[in-house]
């Protein structure tokens, strides 16, 4: 009796022994079967765009302690935060669409994460502190909610938070500084290593870390307030110098981009500096203008020298050392050129030459504002047996003409754009 006693026992710790064999065996077998399933997911979204969760450039996130982590996308971190991330998707539906403002309002006051892309700029935000709301997918001006709720939000902050303990740089998205300088600029030269935006009239220069380039660009602007300037930190801030002719009415920032709204034309370029967190993505910035608020007709600038010419009221202006200047038009100066070409001394090939400017409303005249001659015009176009007054510093109309009989020679004639002289002419053929 003892020895069936001993039997069954023993049958019993093999069975036992054989059941948590299995339970492992399947255990193991599901953990597997997650992580091929999380890594498919991961390949799937980054080799297709259209996939409903992109890869994003960078990660932001933002605790209960109002503070702001960014997560770059080379480090372990990003990748299993998206991961934590793309599993809690489900359910996609189109819900209700907030404004810019309202979603702001949302990221004020909870922690959320936001995925943030430099050039698709359709952000994702992921609210962990909303009722009914869990996803938001941003759109120019607003966001559309995706999904109404992330499952075990409780979890996700602990693990996200477990990933970002060692994150000890915390930056501040709220503080940002705008200055307009006192002083004001009539051109934009070439040392000031400014790059024309989208908007004719509106250059930029944006400045993430050196620091001695944007105190040295500071000293050339002449850039002057009434306060002492805030330092910048560099290591959290970046600064967009931005030099405009027209009014800059608002400067509008959120984690994926700044919006700058522009109004009415002015005589010459303002300076504005705008000191924002680096949690802003500087490298989508995007533009705005109000054609209502400009009695300005046309408007026109000489990429070589930065000098400026608009129509008012159907008069030429132009600003010169502060002061807004009329000049004659450009069509009165295609005139005066093709009426001075006629001179037998610009026929200097071997054929007769009919010089003629190209002036229709499908072509603008061929021409440009100067001031003084640039290296260029005079190397290579300017002939100082044409000349006939002085050029250094003069305000100058450069019109170039076209030979009917061979279109590779050009004649420039160079007119006084204030009264309409002839200053001189240059010549060009190949």
């Amino acid at each position: 009796m003892a020895n069936e006693s001993k039997k069954v026992i023993l049958y019993l710790l093999l069975l036992v022994l054989a059941g948590v064999i299995i339970f492992f065996i399947f255990k193991s077998e599901i953990s597997n079967e997650k992580v091929k399933n999380n890594e498919t997911k991961i390949e799937l979204v980054t080799d297709n765009d259209n996939t409903v969760l992109p890869t994003p450039d960078r990660i932001i996130y933002k605790n209960k302690n109002n503070e702001y982590m960014i997560i770059d996308s080379e480090t372990n971190v990003y990748t299993k935060i998206y991961s934590e991330l793309y599993n809690r998707i489900d359910d996609i539906i189109e819900g209700k669409v907030y404004s810019e403002d309202e979603i702001a309002e949302m990221q004020n006051r909870g922690s959320f994460i936001e995925f943030d892309y430099n050039s698709k700029s359709k952000n994702f935000v992921f609210l962990l502190e909303e009722q009914n709301i869990g996803i938001i997918k941003r759109f120019s001006d607003s966001g559309q909610v995706i999904q109404t709720s992330l499952s075990n939000v409780d979890e996700l902050v602990k693990e996200i938070n477990n990933l970002t303990k060692d994150n000890t740089t915390k930056y501040d998205f709220n503080t940002e500084y705008s200055f307009n300088s006192e002083n004001k600029l009539s051109r934009i030269t070439d040392d000031l290593n400014l790059s024309q935006v989208k908007v004719s009239g509106v250059y930029q220069k944006i400045i993430n870390y050196d620091e001695n380039k944007y105190h040295e660009l500071l000293e050339k602007l002449d850039f002057k307030i009434e306060q002492e300037l805030p330092k910048v930190d560099f290591n959290k801030q970046s600064v967009v110098i931005t030099a405009s002719h027209y009014e800059i009415k608002e400067i509008k920032k959120n984690i994926g981009n700044i919006k700058y709204e522009f109004g009415k034309f002015l005589d010459e370029y303002i300076v504005n500096i705008f000191i924002v967190s680096k949690v802003v993505n500087t490298n989508c910035i995007y533009y705005s203008t109000d054609s209502n608020d400009s009695d300005i007709s046309e408007f026109a600038i000489n990429d070589n020298n930065g000098l400026v010419y608009y129509v008012e009221d159907g008069k030429y202006y132009t600003t010169i050392n502060h002061t807004k200047t009329e000049i004659i038009s450009i069509e009165k100066a295609a005139d005066i050129a093709e009426l001075e070409a006629k001179d037998k001394k610009y026929q200097y090939q071997g054929w007769e030459s009919k010089f003629y400017c190209i002036y229709d409303e499908d072509e603008p005249v061929s021409g440009e504002l100067i001031l003084g001659l640039d290296d260029i015009s005079r190397l290579y176009d300017w002939r100082n047996e044409w000349q006939k007054e002085g050029y250094e510093e003069k305000l100058m109309w450069k019109i170039r003409l076209f030979d009917e009989n061979d279109p590779l020679t050009s004649l420039y004639i160079y007119i006084d754009a204030i009264n309409g002289n002839i200053i001189g002419a240059g010549a060009s053929s190949d």
